[in-house]
């Protein structure tokens, strides 16, 4: 089904580690895009916009580049993944402060 349906072909297991590895090394760095304005700012409060700006920025920033590699027009990329980044964290923190 992978192949005939979908167009893909089975993962090579001898690259289990190194996926592993992409994926982490990827999730740390993207992790640490909101969290920079924390680290050098002193007061929450302040750092918070900050950190929304940056993240913001860099959402439209990869939107950019994966326009260029999926074939979408890039400014079009750019935008949905900003609006995507954006509401699933404005959700996550209306809903954290829901539950504190």
């Amino acid at each position: 089904m992978m192949r005939f349906e979908l167009g893909l072909e089975a993962s090579d297991p001898r690259r289990a580690v190194q996926s592993a590895l992409t994926i982490a090394l990827s999730y740390v760095a993207g992790g640490a895009i909101p969290l920079a304005p924390y680290a050098w700012l002193d007061d929450a409060a302040l750092a918070l916009p900050w950190s929304a700006g940056v993240t913001l920025s860099a959402l439209a920033i990869f939107g950019f580049v994966k326009g260029h590699f999926t074939g979408v027009k890039r400014w079009k990329s750019a935008l949905q993944t900003v609006l995507v980044g954006g509401l699933a964290a404005g959700s996550a923190y209306t809903l954290a402060g829901l539950l504190t």
